[in-house]
């Protein structure tokens, strides 16, 4: 019969499913500890001892509340359900190691199953069904701005790894129903000032670098909305405009520009009075 080593020992031990977390982490310290000196000191030894003792045999657990728990979990999907997948996670593998919930744990528990109930599905479903291209269109022109200026972040990640997806209603709600995304959205769909094709030139408030790049101060629109707007105030739709005697387009906001109205010409000279 082979010699049982302290290297199947440990695994034996990191093979329970019931051990706790941090009974687990300490025995995988252990295990790193022996695997890089080859032995184990006499502190060391007398871990293992109790660990391999306290973990003799699986605990007793609530197998009523691991069954709620799995039945929770075979009901949740999508973006938002990856916090309350993660937590019901470590709930299942503090109920496989004995331990119960906490009154805290299963509060929130509780709320999360109110979240995932028959009904609540019949509402995403419903949700996915009425959204429209329009929906997506805002969606989309926020998770833009918002992926320039820093905020929401996973929201936007997450449109980034998967734009066809719909969006859940809080993803939605949060970047497109707030006081900035109104001003956003506004600027963005309201109608242009300057259509494709006419002059405009800059107002007196527009920034010395965009004096810079318009030297003449004209430039002809080439399009309209051609960014989404980076700024949640009002004039911000964006322009794409071909500078009057440049080459290279240039982008500035409705709010630095205005019409260029061609000066009328003065009256020529009175004729002379017939002799």
């Amino acid at each position: 019969m082979p010699r049982i080593t302290y290297a199947d020992r440990f695994d034996a031990l990191l093979a329970k499913d019931y051990l706790s977390e941090r009974d687990r982490t300490f025995a995988e310290s252990l295990y790193g500890s022996y695997k890089h000196r080859r032995t184990l000191t006499a502190g060391r030894k007398r871990c293992l001892l109790e660990l391999e003792a306290r973990y003799d045999s699986p605990p007793e657990c609530d197998e009523e509340m691991i069954a709620r728990i799995k039945d929770l979990r075979t009901r949740m999907s999508g973006n938002d359900a990856k916090w309350g997948l993660g937590f019901t996670e470590s709930l299942l593998k503090q109920l496989a190691s004995g331990a119960a919930l906490s009154e805290r744990q299963e509060e929130v528990l509780i709320k999360i199953e109110s979240q995932w109930t028959g009904a609540e599905l019949n509402k995403r479903l419903e949700w996915e069904k009425d959204f429209t291209p329009v929906m997506r269109q805002k969606f989309d022109v926020m998770v833009e701005y918002y992926r320039k200026n820093g905020y929401f972040q996973q929201i936007v990640a997450r449109s980034v790894r998967n734009p066809e997806a719909v969006p859940s209603k809080g993803d939605y709600e949060r970047v497109t129903a707030n006081k900035y995304a109104a001003k956003v959205l506004d600027g963005y769909f309201a109608a242009p000032k300057y259509p494709a094709g006419s002059m405009v030139a800059l107002r007196a408030m527009a920034s010395w670098d965009l004096r810079r790049k318009l030297p003449s101060g004209l430039a002809i629109v080439i399009a309209e909305n051609a960014q989404v707007p980076v700024a949640a105030a009002r004039g911000n739709k964006v322009y794409k405009l071909l500078p009057v005697g440049g080459t290279q387009t240039v982008f500035a906001e409705e709010r630095d520009l205005k019409t260029h109205r061609i000066p009328k010409k003065k009256a020529g000279k009175k004729a002379t009075m017939k002799a």
